[in-house]
């Protein structure tokens, strides 16, 4: 595996975990504001914000390990052999196209947010968008056991 792969699956990995506790707390803040009638706040806002913009830079380190790792090549070659193998297809085509669906609907519950009127409604669209959105993510990350299984931690190699 080339240095530059190595360090993309590590970054990819890394901020995997830093995009699930964004996810995490944009949604506790979310549903307790909506919840708990609470004021909408720059804080909240923040964390709705923060996790869209670093799942937009995890989609970017996946999309430059898409070329590099030769999936585009894997379907350009042989479409009807790469639909046929499940490891294959999840990386090839089902990973990122959830992934970007997932994204969608957390820049959605931002945007909402935004838009909303009241403070409820800030929260609500918040909630019911980012929770759209972290189910999506949940169900496109290669899990141990999976056909297409990745680890829980990469490192540079190292684990």
């Amino acid at each position: 595996m080339s240095t530059l792969n190595l360090i993309l699956q590590t970054l990819h990995n890394l901020t995997r975990w830093v995009v699930i506790i964004l996810a995490v707390i944009a949604l506790v803040r979310a549903f307790s504001g909506w919840l708990g009638k609470k004021i909408y706040t720059s804080a909240d806002a923040r964390s709705g914000s923060l996790y869209a913009g670093l799942f937009d830079l995890q989609l970017l380190l996946g999309v430059i390990l898409f070329f590099t790792k030769g999936w585009f090549g894997v379907l350009a070659a042989d479409m009807s052999a790469a639909m046929s193998t499940a490891s294959v297809r999840f990386f090839a085509v089902e990973h990122w196209l959830v992934m970007i669906v997932a994204l969608i609907f957390a820049h959605v519950g931002v945007g909402a947010a935004k838009k909303a009127a009241t403070d409820r409604l800030k929260f609500r669209r918040s909630a019911l968008w980012f929770v759209l959105s972290f189910l999506l993510m949940l169900a496109a990350i290669p899990w141990p056991g999976m056909a297409a299984a990745r680890p829980l931690f990469r490192f540079f190699g190292l684990f």
